[in-house]
């Protein structure tokens, strides 16, 4: 079997503790990347993420990145019509440095493909919450929500326009072959206890509810579904009424459970029910597609050899308005991050094979699709190089176009090996 691409992920600190070159040696040498990306905007997250302490980092135990910075250079002339601007990172021994070009500059000396990242959030919290409030995803009750960060909306015209223009700049402005995001779309909401009878489907009723606290309401929401004939009034009121009787729900009320309760309804069934929610959710994937349309459209208007590709991280992405064949036309590749060997359980495998069978459902063969694969100790801190390599050559049956590692920070270079050990034994190749 071959494929096109073994890629790895690398964040600015790990470039300035190691050296870019240092780097890109090591995934070379242990795991045959031919394939390295700048996580170039991250969220506000502790790296090691799993483990107390970095395996290889010569220069610090850990790092705590500031909220949404941008770490390369960017053309503010491009958020001109948005007043939300890039927001650089205020480290002294980060700033100031265009780690995307650095990182672009080594992969291309060892003849390797560059990428960039635009990872979960994209906006610091803080100063969104405080300049930027009217940007904000809201629930049915008008509350902001976000588990990583507050999240901005993105049918709301300011926010539209800047993650366009950090597309656009990225593809323009720099030598890469391709701009990847996990952008965060819209909030999945939370589970919600429903009353049950232990039906297979409850699950998926559970989802459904529990959607409501998640977004949006917000204003832009409001003009643009209207715009799309939608009745809005109807749907908050009807959709309102919903997210109280849950809320009675779990709270003990017991004419509430009963109004609630499943019993053998079907999530279709339960939809079919309540029509304002499935106008809700249909709003948001038309609204989640139409931001796909704008991105891909600006990502080749900047440079038509730039591949867009969705890094998807969602178990149900229709919750958060993503439809795999609806935007299928708009993406170049989608990466799965199913990280299941960090269960250290080859048993545990199965639930990547069914996603990577969900995607390529919707995008068809035509798109490339890209199997992530964890090469950081396993949740019990655990080494068990033995899931990870079953884990690679399993993918050998399941029709994938590249392998992406994460992440290169946390690894361990026998983890690495393992991933190199595991093409071997699927006799999986690269393309040369």
């Amino acid at each position: 079997m071959y494929i096109k691409e073994i890629a790895a992920s690398l964040y600015p600190w790990d470039l300035h503790d190691e050296g870019a070159d240092a780097c890109v040696g090591n995934l070379m040498e242990h795991a045959d990347v031919n394939s390295v990306y700048l996580v170039g905007i991250m969220h506000k997250e502790k790296r090691p993420l799993r483990g107390l302490y970095y395996p290889h980092n010569p220069k610090r135990k850990f790092y705590l990145p500031e909220d949404s910075r941008v770490y390369y250079r960017m053309d503010e002339n491009n958020f001109r019509n948005t007043p939300l601007k890039p927001i650089y990172s205020s480290v002294e021994w980060l700033k100031g440095t265009d780690w995307l070009d650095t990182l672009i500059e080594s992969a291309r000396k060892n003849g390797l493909k560059a990428g960039c990242e635009i990872s979960h959030t994209i906006f610091d919290a803080k100063v969104a919450m405080s300049e930027f409030p009217y940007t904000m995803q809201r629930n049915v009750k008008g509350e902001i929500v976000g588990n990583i960060g507050k999240l901005l909306c993105p049918n709301n015209d300011h926010v539209r326009e800047y993650i366009l223009a950090l597309f656009y700049d990225t593809a323009k402005n720099h030598d890469i072959d391709f701009i990847q995001s996990c952008l965060i779309l819209f909030h999945e909401g939370a589970r919600t206890k429903v009353p049950n009878d232990g039906a297979s489907t409850d699950h998926e009723l559970d989802l459904l509810i529990g959607s409501l606290e998640g977004g949006c309401f917000c204003d832009s929401c409001k003009a643009k579904a209207q715009q799309m004939g939608y009745d809005w009034e109807k749907i908050t009121a009807d959709l309102s009424r919903l997210y109280d009787m849950a809320k009675q729900a779990e709270l003990g009320d017991l004419m509430e459970k009963k109004l609630l309760d499943a019993g053998n309804l079907t999530a279709a069934g339960f939809l079919l029910e309540n029509p304002s929610l499935y106008q809700w959710l249909e709003f948001r994937q038309k609204s989640i597609t139409s931001l796909f349309q704008g991105i891909y459209a600006r990502v080749k208007e900047a440079n038509p050899k730039v591949e867009f590709r969705y890094n998807t991280y969602l178990k149900y992405p229709e919750m958060a308005g993503l439809s795999f064949s609806a935007i299928k036309d708009y993406i170049d590749s989608v990466r799965e991050s199913d990280y299941a060997e960090r269960l250290g359980d080859i048993a545990q495998l199965r639930a990547k094979r069914e996603k990577l069978m969900k995607i390529r459902r919707g995008i068809g063969y035509e798109k490339d699709l890209i199997a992530a694969v964890d090469v950081r100790p396993t949740d019990k801190g655990e080494s068990n190089e033995q899931v990870l390599r079953t884990s690679v050559n399993l993918l050998s049956n399941y029709g994938i176009d590249g392998i992406s590692l994460g992440h290169y920070d946390e690894a361990t270079f026998s983890r690495l090996k393992a991933v190199k050990d595991g093409m071997a034994d699927g006799e999986i190749q690269l393309f040369k």
